[in-house]
């Protein structure tokens, strides 16, 4: 005589049994929802240098990237539908890093023209590396009164296969680190 060890005397399943593939099933569940939750952005620097603390900035100034044609020029004399997309990214991405941090209200004033006060922070900065899979930047916070340098910031983004998706995700992750140095 066999005895199966999934079932009790009386032909039904044992209650052990079955807490044994809930168990299972659960921990096959969360192992999954634990590798989708990997990221592709990599924060490569970030250092903040002002001496005052940088909830006294009220107001925030925005000026485009700065994204230099040999970056994504093909070398061809024309221009084409791909070179016009990429000359509008700089605007595109001051745009949402504009819409992210209006969002979170941690400034008074968001605005590309705004007056400079000692109060007011500049962000400006500049596109390393744009490829097919991957978008480089730096971010400079600049104090308003002085124009010294407050706060630094490299990025990279991987797996970049849709440019206009990049600049929303890049734009997100730039507001992230303007609301993470507000307590510095």
């Amino acid at each position: 005589m066999s005895v199966d060890v999934g079932r009790s005397i009386a032909g039904r399943p044992a209650p052990i049994g079955r807490w044994c593939w809930l168990f299972m099933l659960c921990s096959v569940a969360l192992l999954m929802t634990a590798c989708a939750a990997t990221s592709n952005v990599v924060t490569d620097e970030e250092i903040v240098t002002n001496q005052k603390p940088m909830a006294t900035y009220t107001s925030l100034l925005l000026r485009d990237f700065e994204l230099k044609r040999e970056l994504y020029d093909d070398g061809d004399e024309r221009m084409g539908e791909r070179e016009q997309r990429y000359e509008r990214i700089p605007a595109q991405l001051t745009e949402q890093i504009q819409r992210y941090v209006k969002a979170r209200r941690v400034y008074e004033s968001v605005s590309r023209t705004t007056e400079l006060t000692p109060k007011t922070l500049i962000l400006q900065g500049k596109f390393i590396r744009m490829g097919r899979f991957r978008i480089t930047i730096e971010a400079l916070l600049l104090d308003g009164a002085s124009g010294q340098e407050v706060a630094y910031f490299r990025q990279t983004l991987w797996d970049v296969l849709d440019t206009s998706e990049a600049v929303g995700r890049l734009g997100r992750e730039v507001a992230n680190f303007l609301d993470r140095i507000q307590y510095k």
